[in-house]
């Protein structure tokens, strides 16, 4: 498996298209999985595959769970 590059704050907002602002609010909220970003200093790099996965993978047992109910 090839190795994610890690991307800013701004390409994952650009990405997802929500605010930088909303980013960081995923992050301190738990939002974002721990394994998908690192911390640098202030700021903040994201493996953008890995997190993309994760939304799809939770977006899924999110409808799973809502379908059930």
């Amino acid at each position: 498996m090839t190795e994610s590059k890690y991307v800013t704050t701004s390409v994952v907002a650009d990405y997802f298209q929500v605010n930088v602002t909303t980013v960081r609010r995923w992050v301190i909220e738990g939002q974002i999985p721990n394994d998908t970003y690192i911390r640098i200093g202030e700021s903040y790099r994201f493996k953008l595959p890995e997190l993309e996965e994760a939304f799809v993978t939770d977006t899924k047992k999110r409808s799973s769970w809502e379908s059930e109910h």
